[in-house]
């Protein structure tokens, strides 16, 4: 049976679902094409840090993506409430960044005089001073870097929200639905066929995470995004020993507001696999008191896993697929999903709608890898 809307979003993630959304705002009709659940992959998966700063090893275009997407949020959640009916405010006051010996404290030193220059506060401190302001942190931290403007979100919770939002824009979200082929014209997609409908769209959006490779091929482009697999596991402790976000070297303890503290994260070249080991939880249960030592009493919760979608160069794939005049990319956006979902769904509706593409889509084209 052949279906039609506006555009055809192909995937469920918070990527999809933040450029559907911001279609629908301008009164686009859009269909979702998830191959799952909505929001069951990486997007569910992630503990939602909010971390440009953190995530980048120096300035550049990522950085200045990240922080324009982070300046967005305030607005972003508020309408997300409003149109959702769902509470999705941040729970965190900010994030430590932590170094426990000379080397680490070294690069973060050396960070820090970059990120000054961002506009972001990032005020380095001596250990002493980072357990004045976070008393449960290890007596092993030697310097550490407060980062008031990073902040967390709760990851499920605002991916539902989204799905909700979307909903009540119209936005028809199709589950179990993965995607088997399309039909082209010339440099356009003019259909898009599932296993049970055929849907035909002016565009087509790949979001497809970790599978937007296969997407890709099907168009005989080349999108390298490979899944990366990160374990992460939840700690219960009453009082809930640390207030900021702890981020090091190794890895990242993020309070939440019931008293659990989630653990991660690894980075496992496992191919689809999205079962949790051994190994990984072994890592990340020597890896927490380490940075703060009272969890050792802490209580093992929960653990789980999800699939980032990375490309070579760690960098998102955003905008219009070379050869193509109607198919955008907005994949392979790493361990940074959560942070970049606002701006990701502003440019790429943008490269949608108008003729001119966003200004800072430049760097993240698809081409780069033609």
């Amino acid at each position: 049976m052949t279906k039609s809307a506006d555009v055809i979003v192909i995937g469920a993630g918070i990527i999809g679902l933040s450029v559907a959304w911001r279609l629908a705002k301008a009164g686009v009709s859009v269909i979702i094409l998830e191959q799952g659940q909505a929001g069951a992959q990486a997007s569910g998966a992630a503990a939602g840090m909010l971390a440009p700063l953190s995530e980048a090893d120096k300035p550049g275009p990522f950085v200045e993506l990240g922080i324009a997407s982070l300046r967005m949020y305030p607005d972003f959640v508020a309408s997300l409430k409003e149109e959702s009916g769902l509470e999705t405010e941040c729970v965190s006051p900010g994030l430590l960044r932590a170094a426990l010996n000379a080397e680490e404290a070294e690069a973060l030193q050396t960070a820090n005089r970059w990120q000054q220059a961002t506009g972001l506060k990032a005020v380095l401190l001596s250990g002493e001073e980072a357990r004045k302001i976070e008393p449960g942190l290890s007596p092993d931290i030697v310097v550490a870097t407060l980062s008031p403007d990073e902040k967390q979100y709760e990851s499920p919770r605002l991916v539902r929200a989204l799905a909700l939002a979307c909903a009540r824009r119209g936005v028809q979200i199709i589950e179990n639905a993965p995607v088997t082929g399309f039909q082209t014209f010339g440099d356009r997609v003019e259909q898009v066929r599932t296993l049970t409908d055929v849907w035909e769209g002016s565009s087509v959006v790949i979001a497809g995470g970790a599978w937007s490779k296969a997407i890709g091929e099907w168009l005989g482009v080349n999108l390298p995004v490979s899944p990366i697999r990160g374990q992460i596991l939840s700690l219960r402790a009453l009082p809930p020993p640390i207030r900021y976000t702890v981020y090091s070297h190794a890895g990242y303890l993020v309070p939440r507001p019931d008293g659990r503290i989630v653990v991660g994260a690894t980075a496992e070249e496992a191919g689809f696999d999205v079962r949790p080991t051994a190994g990984g939880v072994a890592h990340l249960l020597m890896m927490a008191p380490a940075l703060v030592p009272s969890l050792k009493e802490a209580v093992f919760d929960s653990v789980w896993a999800g699939l980032r979608p990375a490309t070579p160069d760690r960098l998102p794939i955003l905008g219009l697929l070379p050869g193509w005049r109607n198919v955008h990319a907005a994949c392979g956006h790493f361990r940074n999903g959560i942070l970049l979902a606002p701006i990701t769904g502003e440019a790429v509706a943008l490269s949608i709608l108008s003729p001119d593409p966003h200004p800072m889509i430049e760097p993240f084209r698809a081409d780069r890898f033609q």
